[in-house]
């Protein structure tokens, strides 16, 4: 079954879409999982003998020691999500509801002494360039300015690790992820574009509205192959090293929805409305490190991973 069997692993924000996939594939492995929940959202995952499911508060740092405790694997996957709409309503409480829990977490692991720690970074972390970025040009210059508080926060999230790392005992893993998408995304006005995008397809909506010219250029990738990757890099690279995660596939954002309504089967006119926020013009992220060091690549293409995903989407919607 793999380094995970037995495992007593702890995964934070299990109710989301990187809690979902990482728990899954925990138990799939053997591992006794105990899984945090906040928020109204679930974790919809049948009953299992190994899985235990807390709800708690993870800004309440006496509760992040108590739920480490006796834990081997540490999995912080917490995350207070907003989508292109966060640009309208500015929320003043992305970072801190983002930041808090993260710290509590790793200080509480190492101070558990919880032999390993992943943790999802972002891609939004990254300078201001058009080309795929490497992981040691994260500090190069400023995140892009859309990306200022959620950049700056990973930013330091990973500082705090780096720290952690050289005078602790624990083990940390870091994967940078590009445009993740896949089952229990939030599929709400909350939601980042494929989510929003899936919605306006599941209603057939004609024309389509698609916010900003279409032209913007991502690498979405799809949710499992990233846990595979964040399980990978942490059982057997936990140096506090960053690697890319992502499709090593460029995406316009009007190539998305062509397929997202190809698979809804219908052709729609498109309206792009260039008059509504949107996303910067182009992130895309070098790959080859992870894929050099670990062997690791993505397993789902753009369609295999929304086709999925669609599927899901429609039978719990």
């Amino acid at each position: 079954m793999g380094f995970y069997k037995n495992k007593n692993v702890l995964v934070t924000g299990a109710a989301g879409i990187a809690g979902h996939a990482t728990v899954k594939k925990l138990l799939e492995q053997g591992a006794n999982v105990k899984a945090t929940v906040y928020t109204s959202k679930k974790l919809n995952i049948p009953d299992h003998p190994n899985l235990e499911i807390i709800k708690c508060n993870l800004h309440s740092y006496d509760k992040c020691l108590e739920i480490t405790n006796g834990m081997d694997v540490v999995f912080s996957l917490v995350a207070y999500i907003r989508g292109a709409k966060s640009q309208v309503d500015a929320p003043i409480d992305l970072v801190r509801n983002n930041i808090v829990p993260a710290i509590n977490m790793m200080d509480a692991s190492v101070r558990s002494g919880v032999d390993r720690f992943g943790f999802i970074g972002s891609s939004t972390m990254y300078p201001d360039v058009s080309y795929p970025v490497k992981e040691s040009e994260a500090y190069d210059s400023e995140p892009h300015p859309v990306y200022t508080g959620v950049g700056w926060m990973k930013r330091y999230c990973e500082k705090v690790i780096e720290h952690f790392q050289d005078i602790s005992k624990t083990n940390f893993a870091i994967v940078r992820t590009t445009a993740m998408y896949g089952p229990h995304d939030s599929f709400n006005e909350r939601g980042h574009v494929i989510p929003q995008l899936i919605l306006k397809a599941d209603k057939g909506m004609n024309p389509f509205e698609v916010w900003g010219d279409g032209t913007q250029v991502r690498d979405f990738v799809y949710v499992e192959d990233v846990i595979d990757a964040l399980l990978l890099v942490t059982e057997k690279n936990p140096i506090g090293k960053a690697y890319n995660v992502a499709s090593g596939t460029p995406t316009t954002v009007k190539e998305l929805v062509e397929t997202i309504t190809k698979i809804y089967g219908y052709a729609p006119k498109f309206d792009f409305d260039t008059t509504k926020p949107t996303m910067i013009p182009k992130r895309l992220v070098d790959v080859s490190s992870i894929k050099n060091d670990l062997g690791w690549s993505a397993n789902h293409t753009l369609e295999q991973g929304l086709t999925k995903t669609i599927k899901w989407f429609k039978e719990n919607k």
